[in-house]
């Protein structure tokens, strides 16, 4: 993994719902920030790529049937090719921009492109609804977080997206293991690039009965330690160490300790349980109160 994180290629997939026109502003935002390409992609699901459908149902269609499908799915891509160059017309003017229609598995789709155009990042929404968005993320959108090679970031709910600005608070969140020092790294570049505040949040298991002094003295030496790790790689950052859920606590430090415009937190290892994913990552992302990136 590279210490800094400074994409000039940036994937938007965009099946033109209300949630994924309220990220553009977003997106045009960083393409500019970081005077990157945005490639706008819009996926067409195809027959031949529908999971479930047994051999026998497509036997029984018919050549006549097949020929009426393969026509109507020409027709959705010059529609989708449409509404792609309307966007990139009416949005996209200030950035460098380029727009292209898939027929295939959504999911897969967006993760091949990316890998095909060498994307640094992929910005697409939760498709949630607000706090109770964790049963609702979108399929598409868990499995491009699952699958994608490089960075992807996500949106809160709509209706809690601000309008994009330079980050100026990143709150990088990570978990009770060893410190990801090349995560914190490129959060640091990162929060250096948009002259903005890094802080760092570890949520920790309970190992005290509250308010028990033993227990208060224990968490001081844990964020001491933290904060001495993290000023040994140079790097200044302000530091949190909370009890509970790693998703409300993430939540409650960036809403009412730093008013966070930005989380970053990492992916893991594919042979772990949750595949690329950290154990946390999706609680994070469905409890955030502003825009993540998984790293």
């Amino acid at each position: 993994m590279a210490t800094s994180f400074l994409p000039r290629n940036i994937l938007f997939p965009t099946d033109f719902s209300k949630s994924s026109e309220a990220i553009i502003g977003h997106v045009v935002g960083l393409a500019s920030a970081f005077n990157a390409k945005v490639w706008l992609l819009s996926v067409v699901p195809s027959l031949a790529d529908f999971h479930g459908v047994s051999e026998n149902y497509f036997e029984q269609l018919g050549d006549a049937a097949f020929a009426n499908l393969d026509r109507d799915q020409k027709v959705f891509e010059t529609d989708r090719l449409r509404k792609l160059e309307c966007l990139q017309k009416q949005y996209f003017g200030p950035v460098e921009s380029e727009i292209c229609v898939k027929s295939a598995g959504v999911a897969e789709s967006i993760v091949d492109y990316a890998a095909e155009i060498k994307a640094d990042l992929i910005m697409m929404p939760t498709h949630g609804l607000g706090r109770m968005r964790r049963f609702l993320i979108g399929s598409v959108t868990a499995k491009v977080l699952h699958d994608a090679a490089c960075p992807v970031w996500t949106s809160p709910h709509p209706r809690e997206l601000e309008p994009f600005h330079p980050y100026r608070h990143i709150l990088l969140a990570i978990d009770n293991r060893e410190l990801p020092v090349e995560l914190l790294m490129r959060a640091s570049a990162l929060a250096e690039f948009f002259h903005g505040q890094l802080s760092v949040i570890r949520a920790l298991p309970a190992f005290g009965i509250p308010g028990d002094e033993a227990a208060r003295k224990r968490a001081r030496e844990m964020a001491d330690a933290l904060h001495d790790q993290i000023t040994a790689k140079g790097v200044k950052a302000r530091v949190h160490l909370m009890e509970g859920d790693p998703g409300d606590v993430v939540r409650q430090v960036a809403e009412e300790i730093e008013d966070a415009d930005l989380i970053i937190t990492g992916r893991g290892h594919l042979e772990e349980s949750m595949g690329h994913l950290r154990t946390h990552a999706y609680e994070i992302i469905w409890n955030a109160p502003c825009p993540v990136i998984t790293l």
